[in-house]
């Protein structure tokens, strides 16, 4: 009764609606509340078209559903959390029901019926729902707008940040050769983040809209032709709140095999064992880090004509020995992916037993559904949500995994050719078309969990839903096409699919589909890589390696691959960060400055981790571009020069580099460049500081394990060295501490090389743990370098000036 007496004095200062924005929903809104009811954990209330149920999930999140009959939609697979732990305070008068449901405010108008939330720092924002559910055949819900609000999110989308004023389709969809301004691609995700801030997550596996603005400038609306629906709404103080927060709902994504970080290679296609062998051996010879070759369709079948899609077995005449290849690649540090399809042509080797068995969706007959103007040939789409049928799925995978097969591409899972009147064990095709992919991605991320528990899964695929992270998904962009405006389109797409819970969302390197051989456009694309969660180039026609590009290229590539092995310690505790966090790896400047609402509009430039300010070259023959810099100072990383933050400069752009921008402050910890992740050792490390005088702490942190083990966070069995610098102008310190955790291949004894970059003058004298240290100092480039064993879990360097 106390935490009764204290909160609903809050619940009385909300602003009546009317006072906000007028009546939103003017004269058409003709819903309005008949009853209420109270459970437990939910509220429940009846208007005059239907039923709503509502309920605190987490802290800062509600659920609300609708019904127009009593039946209220399960949550589907994207959902971990659900409503019951969290606080219902519920007080009613004449016109209105005010209620806490967890963290939340929220007040409920009965006549018109309308719902409002606060959200911001200090609850300085409402979120209003109001008007009617029903549109004609569909239900959904209207959210409005207010004055000069933006929207982001909806997956992947080839279009500016600020999605306000489209009206999107909620459907993963194919495109071959899109660019610039696609809205609607493979990977739809009904999440949407507001800069109010809060964010809205539409639990659609079903095709459905988002009208966000476009049919009526201050209504954000999301539907479908189900009778009911169920939305999730999100609120915090800032986007890094409302995103972890979210992560509470669906989860994180498990750490990546670490060799899934390093310089995966692709095209379409390998067409033979002697080909694919060539071709790595090749790039290995000319100094090219290779961590894994992938496998397009080529491995099962002989191509246009002969597809053989469904077969699951090497095709012998071309790959005559595929063990003796998987060996030999691993003997060089390199992994072997295999391509899948949910598709099975007619003629394909398991079809009749399949079919006899009923592993296909169905027809109205219950005989299975033939897709006769299927690109590849008539074929008929295995049901992913049988269990009989994704057992015997399975089954095909084990003896390739146990020959060495390291990882697996799922293509055309959106699925790309998906007629109406598919029936599958969880429902019709358009009921269930965008979450379709995602229990692909479950069935083999439960199946290496119960028969690899040892082992962590790498799954590429183009199609997915919200929640499918946690089934260790890499997604990639489609089939892009070969030019400069769909190189562009990549950063809206990563970037959005970050916001909507997606972190490893990444490009077909170079670009995938027509076009012409372009070193530049190449090599702009492969250099914008090395900041993306996943770097494999692919494409088709035109070879995708790097090798068949020109000396000049391959000098810059070869050293901008080196540079990503060289930074994996950085980029793998991105990965640990958002396992244990929700923290995206590619961020939008207005995820770390939520305060500046002109950074919303701004893709072109990003954050990659927590240190690092990336800015692609998008144009051809341009000699520099233009920066935004946040406030604080910034570090260019290839030629050391500083910027004042807190304005737009203008950068060169030479074929070497491209514009990254470290934040002063940071530590960046790099290891010893190999030419594959099997030979990386954190033995010796190299730690920049990149100080400036003007700033007074900087804070680092360094994670790492063995790479492999799937529990290794849970077990403890993983190292973390934190990093502290304090600069008080006489004097610099820096404090490595380190966990005492233990992993299989920690180094014994690690040597450092902690580099201070921009210090003023040659310092007077380095201590570490109190004792005289050696150093050198290198006058020209303002770098103070400090070598040293590490023999302890904490150790602090006293720079005196």
């Amino acid at each position: 009764m106390l935490k009764f007496r204290f909160i609903i004095p809050q619940i009385f200062l909300i602003i009546p609606l009317a006072a906000l924005w007028g009546s939103p929903a003017g004269n058409n809104n003709k819903v309005s509340l008949i009853n209420h009811s109270q459970t437990r954990d939910c509220l429940v209330l009846s208007t005059n078209e239907g039923h709503i149920r509502m309920a605190a999930v987490t802290p800062n999140s509600i659920v609300i559903s609708f019904c127009r009959d009593s039946i209220f939609s399960d949550p589907s697979d994207a959902l971990i959390a659900h409503p019951g732990s969290q606080p219902l305070i519920i007080q009613e008068q004449d016109s209105r029901i005010m209620t806490r449901m967890g963290q939340n405010q929220v007040t409920i108008q009965k006549k018109p019926f309308e719902i409002s939330l606060r959200t911001g720092s200090q609850h300085q924002e409402t979120i209003l729902i109001h008007g009617s559910m029903q549109n004609g055949n569909s239900t959904g819900v209207s959210i409005q707008l207010q004055p000069g609000e933006k929207i982001t999110g909806g997956g992947s989308r080839a279009i500016p940040m600020d999605r306000r004023g489209y009206q999107l389709r909620l459907n993963n969809e194919p495109h071959w050769g899109y660019a610039w301004g696609a809205e609607n691609l493979n990977y739809s995700v009904p999440v949407f983040v507001s800069d109010r801030p809060y964010l809205i997550f539409f639990d659609a596996p079903q095709r459905a809209t988002a009208d966000i603005g476009y049919s009526d400038e201050n209504i954000f609306r999301l539907e479908s032709n189900k009778e009911n629906f169920t939305v999730y709404i999100v609120t915090g103080n800032d986007h890094k709140e409302t995103l972890k927060e979210y992560t509470l709902l669906t989860g994180t994504q498990p750490l990546p095999p670490f060799w899934a970080l390093g310089h995966l290679q692709s095209r379409f296609g390998y067409t033979s064992q002697e080909h694919a062998i060539n071709v790595a051996d090749s790039t290995i010879m000319a100094g090219f880090p290779l961590d894994a070759m992938i496998m397009d369709l080529y491995w099962f079948g002989k191509g246009i004509g002969d597809f053989r899609m469904g077969n699951l077995t090497w095709e012998a005449e071309n790959w005559p020995q595929p063990q003796k290849m998987i060996d030999h690649f691993l003997d060089n540090g390199v992994k072997t992916i295999l391509i899948t399809e949910p598709f099975f042509l007619t003629d394909s080797d398991h079809y009749d037993e399949m079919a006899q068995k009923g592993y296909f969706g169905k027809d109205s007959t219950g005989n299975a559904f033939v897709i006769d103007d299927f690109w590849f040939g008539p074929a008929s789409l295995i049901d992913v949500f049988n269990p009989d049928a994704m057992e015997w799925f399975w089954s095909k995978h084990v003896p390739h995994i146990e020959k060495g097969i390291a990882g697996w591409w799922g293509d055309l899972g959106e699925p790309e050719k998906h007629p109406a009147g598919i029936y599958y064990k969880a429902g019709s095709s358009d009921e269930i078309h965008n979450i379709y992919g995602h229990y692909w991605s479950k069935m083999l991320h439960d199946k290496y969990r119960e028969h690899y528990p040892d082992q962590r899964l790498f799954f590429l695929n183009r199609a997915g839903y919200a929640g499918s992270q946690r089934y260790s998904v890499f997604p990639w962009s489609g089939d892009v096409s070969r030019c400069w405006n769909g190189f562009r389109a990549q950063l809206p797409i990563m970037l959005g699919m970050s916001m909507s819970g997606i972190p490893y969302m990444h490009s077909d390197l170079g670009g995938f589909a027509a076009g012409e051989k372009d070193d530049e456009l190449y090599t702009r694309w492969m250099q914008f890589g090395v900041f993306n969660p996943v770097y494999r180039p692919h494409g088709e026609s035109i070879p995708s390696e790097p090798i068949y590009f020109s000396d000049d290229a391959q000098d810059v590539i070869r050293e901008f691959i080196k540079l990503r092995y060289e930074l994996l310690p950085y980029l793998y505790t991105m990965s640990w960060q958002q396992t244990t966090k929700g923290t995206p790896l590619a961020r939008p400047l207005f995820y770390e400055h939520p305060d500046k609402s002109e950074f919303f509009d701004i893709y072109d430039t990003y954050y990659w981790g927590d240190n690092l300010l990336v800015a692609p070259v998008l144009e051809p023959g341009i000699t520099s571009r233009d920066v935004t810099l946040p406030e604080g100072y910034w570090i260019h990383l290839f030629n050391n020069q500083i910027y004042s933050g807190g304005q737009t400069i203008s950068v060169e752009t030479p074929f070497e580099n491209i514009p990254v921008f470290v934040k002063a402050g940071s530590f960046i910890t790099k290891a010893k460049p190999v030419m594959s992740t099997e030979y990386f050792s954190t033995d010796t490390l190299l730690v920049s500081y990149y100080h400036h005088p003007k700033t007074e702490n900087g804070h680092g942190q360094m994670f790492m394990d063995d790479g492999e083990n799937p529990t290794s966070i849970e077990n403890g069995e993983y190292e973390l060295v934190s990093y502290q610098a304090t600069n008080t102008g006489r004097q610099l310190k820096i404090e490595v501490n380190c966990n005492k955790g233990n992993y299989y291949g920690k180094p014994e004894q690690r040597h450092y090389n902690v580099i201070i970059h921009n210090l003023e003058k040659e310092p007077r004298r380095v201590n570490i743990n109190g004792r005289r240290s050696d150093f050198s100092f290198d006058e020209k480039r303002s770098k103070l370098i400090i070598p040293f064993n590490r023999q302890r879990e904490k150790i602090e360097i006293v720079i005196r000036k």
